[in-house]
């Protein structure tokens, strides 16, 4: 990650048990699959993946600051910050095989944190699954909030 150290907003911890909910702790599943919200989303969105899917799956959430999670907590200014912290929030949960889900927001999240990921030569996810959002590549046609009326 550099030399520089990631500056968090004052009010938010990288502290993993702050960032992380697994809906059923299985320290004998095959995969790992984080999911990421969207923005002012919950974590609590994805608890009841675990019965839908396969034991073999264990589900981790991750409490995005801004969000319903962290409420009343200053969220993040830039996508840059919020990918390097984490990768040191998860780089101690990618000890098995891993893929990661997001949604919206939580889309371009994870793809940029599995591109950072690879950057550094890490582990990368077996896969990438997105929802809500484009490709990275396409471009954007419709105006920005910020041009609406």
């Amino acid at each position: 990650m550099g030399t520089s150290q990631t500056q968090l907003p004052s009010s938010v911890t990288a502290v993993p048990t702050d960032w992380l909910v697994f809906a059923k702790p299985n320290p004998d599943a095959c995969l790992r699959l984080f999911c990421f919200p969207y923005l002012g989303g919950s974590s609590s969105e994805f608890l009841p993946w675990s019965d839908c899917l396969p034991s073999s799956v264990e589900v981790c959430a991750i409490k995005l600051p801004g969000g319903k999670d962290f409420l009343g907590e200053q969220s993040f200014d830039e996508l840059t910050s919020i990918v390097e912290t984490l990768v040191q929030v998860l780089l101690p949960y990618l000890d098995k095989p891993f893929a990661f889900y997001g949604h919206s927001l939580g889309a371009l999240v994870s793809f940029e944190l599995t591109r950072q990921l690879r950057r550094e030569n890490s582990k990368t996810p077996a896969h990438l699954f997105v929802g809500a959002s484009q490709a990275p590549q396409i471009p954007y046609l419709h105006p920005s909030v910020d041009e609406a009326p």
